[in-house]
């Protein structure tokens, strides 16, 4: 009887690790694919990223900021000088970056705070570190922020030209929605 319980109950262990194992794969499988189908879905659509002027270098001195849609209307994103040397930075200094504005947890709004330097949500808190390619620091959040390609010209114009990561609330960065030009 002993025998028969302790072989019952590996047999239910097995299945609990099974179905453990099978979950856990589950999920990276959709988090990888996510990523694949935000690309591949772009590809399909036959839509690529636009090319948008958003600003002028001369105008944006270190710590200033300019909100902006892309890559469709209603996309808010920030556009940040933080005026020192950063990964993916633009500009001369290499300073100048930009970040979806939907905070990956919720997508309630993400703003800079100037005193911390970071990229704070408004609703739960979520830090996101823009000198760290908009890395989480602290909170609820579970992705780091899209963060929106740029590219300067010779007249200091900058553009945005793609975006890193899926925006909060989107299936695909570039569908159901009105291109910004």
């Amino acid at each position: 009887m002993l025998k028969e319980k302790k072989e019952a109950s590996e047999a239910q262990d097995m299945t609990r690790r099974k179905i453990l194992k099978a979950v856990c794969c589950a999920g990276a499988v959709s988090v990888v694919s996510a990523v694949a189908l935000d690309k591949a879905g772009a590809a399909l659509s036959g839509r690529t990223y636009p090319q948008v002027k958003i600003a002028n270098i001369k105008n944006l001195p270190a710590g200033k900021t300019f909100k902006f849609d892309y890559p469709l209307a209603g996309r808010k994103n920030i556009l940040v000088n933080l005026g020192c040397s950063v990964e993916g930075g633009i500009g001369a200094d290499k300073s100048i970056v930009a970040y979806s504005m939907f905070c990956t947890h919720l997508g309630c709004a993400v703003d800079l705070d100037k005193e911390s330097g970071m990229l704070v949500c408004e609703c739960h808190q979520s830090i996101y570190d823009p000198k760290q390619s908009g890395k989480v620091i602290e909170g609820p959040a579970p992705n780091n922020l899209p963060m929106i390609s740029l590219e300067v010209d010779n007249n200091g114009d900058i553009y945005a030209v793609g975006a890193a990561g899926l925006i909060y609330g989107l299936r695909n960065n570039l569908l159901d929605g009105e291109e910004v030009r």
